[in-house]
């Protein structure tokens, strides 16, 4: 089962998907069919360098394979690319909509 991890700006799927990947609030995680698991709060987002990396790795941690995202910084490519991570634009919407764009295949492909 693939894992799809989202930047929001709060906890449950009528938030907006964050602006910013590294410095969201929020991550959620939701499984292909758009459930959500679980969201946590991001505590890379407080830091003064390699906000990316840390927030990557937390997700990596729980087996993101998947990120909607509004965007991402060369060092964040470069971690997903590692970690083995497809990327797709969901700027502007909610984290239901990602999601349901997402399962229609109408979302830009980032990485």
């Amino acid at each position: 089962m693939a894992k799809i991890g989202i930047p929001s700006l709060g906890t449950d799927e009528a938030s907006a998907v964050a602006d910013r990947f590294a410095r969201a609030p929020f991550f959620m995680i939701a499984d292909e069919k758009g459930a959500i698991l679980e969201s946590f709060e991001n505590t890379a987002g407080s830091e003064a360098h390699g906000a990316a990396s840390k927030a990557l790795m937390a997700l990596s941690q729980k087996e993101v394979s998947i990120l909607l995202v509004p965007r991402l910084g060369p060092n964040a490519i470069g971690f997903a690319k590692q970690a083995g991570m497809s990327a797709f634009c969901a700027e502007g919407l909610t984290v239901k909509d990602a999601l349901a764009k997402y399962a229609q295949g109408s979302l830009e492909k980032l990485l």
